[in-house]
Order: structure tokens, then sequence, then C-alpha cells
């Protein structure tokens, strides 16, 4: 499933073609374990992300024990890291950032999101810690930036993959990986312009 989805896309593989390629003899076998179609996608999720949490649950450890919490850039290469070794996997593991890409704009995803959301300790704790590093920045940027923060480095590591199947454990991929950990830690420390404070008060009125 993992494979299919990540070349073809979850909506156009049907649970018939992963049954075929998964060799089972019963054409309802992927029916009847996971339900639907999106249940299949919820249990790649939970069986991705708990050693994926569990990397970044290290790192954030890490991180407090050297008392780095005030570092952006570290903080940064928590979020990434473990996606980012993903790359060098070249197996089912590489497949499942692809999956992870489609899904932040696929229209299940809220029930998707949910699954997610058990494995989610690790980006819990680096969010908890970004608000405290980033004291300048309104606490409602931050949960956004957070979140396109999360979508750019899926779609980015997807993209590279996709572009560099062969390429992936490279001196280009540790290149890479270091210059979208840039990327993101800028987008985290940029200043608020006029505009988006404006805008900001303005939604907050709203909503008061």
């Amino acid at each position: 499933a993992e494979r299919l989805f990540a070349e073809r896309g979850i909506d156009r593989v049907s649970m018939r073609q992963i049954n075929l390629a998964a060799g089972q003899k019963n054409s309802s076998a992927t029916q009847y374990h996971f339900g639907s179609k999106i249940g299949l996608v919820e249990a790649l999720f939970d069986y991705r992300m708990e050693p994926i949490n569990a990397r970044r649950l290290e790192l954030v450890n890490r991180i407090e024990d050297d008392g780095d919490t005030g570092d952006l850039r570290r903080l940064v290469e928590g979020l990434v890291y473990p996606l980012a070794e993903q790359l060098t996997n070249r197996g089912a593991a590489c497949d499942y950032i692809a999956i992870v890409a489609q899904v932040s704009g696929h229209p299940n995803y809220h029930t998707i999101a949910q699954r997610r959301g058990r494995h989610g300790t690790g980006l819990q704790r680096l969010l908890a810690l970004l608000r405290r590093h980033l004291t300048g920045i309104p606490e409602p940027v931050i949960r956004v930036r957070f979140g396109m923060a999360l979508r750019q480095v899926f779609s980015e590591l997807a993209d590279y993959q996709r572009l560099h199947p062969a390429g992936t454990g490279s001196a280009g991929t540790a290149l890479f990986i270091d210059n979208l950990i840039d990327a993101v830690t800028a987008q985290f420390a940029a200043p608020l312009s006029v505009a988006t404070r404006q805008d900001l008060e303005e939604a907050q009125r709203k909503t008061a």
C-alpha cells in the first residue's frame, strides 16, 4: 500500500490493487483488516509515526539536557531530522514521506490528522519550546508558522525524494536538508510586518 500510494497517489489506488500487489488470494482481505482505504492510511501512519515520534523525543531530550533550548536552529533540527532521516532508508519508510505530503491536502485530512495526533508528543514539546523562545511573536502566528513549517518540510522532502531517487544519502542530500533547516528557522524568526500585525489585531477584534 505504501509503495502504491507513493507512486500513484492515494485516490488512484484501489483496495483491489493493494490486494493483488500483496499477493492476497482473498479479494476482501484488505477491506476486512482495515475497513476502508482511509483506515489503511491511518494504520500506515500508526506504523511509521511511532518510531518517528520516538526519534523526535530523543532529540528534544538531548536539546534539553544540553541546555540548548534557546537555540532556534537546533529546535528546528528536532522538527526536521526525524523526517529527513527517512530519505536514507531507501525502502517503504521513504515512501511514507510522499504519502504524508499528499495527505496534507486530502479531503479526509482532518480524519487522518486525528490519528497523527496520537504520535505527536514530540511535536507538542517542540512547539512549547518554540513558544518560550519566540517571545516577540504572537501565539496565533507561532501556531500558523508551525503548521506551515510542517507542510513545507513534508512537501520539500517528498519533492527531493522524487527528483533524486538515486541520490539520497549523498553530500547533496545533506546540503539540501541543512538548507531546508535554515529556511524553516528563518521562517519562524521572521519579524511581523505592520500589515500582518494589523491583520492579526483585526482578526482578534472580530473573534472577541
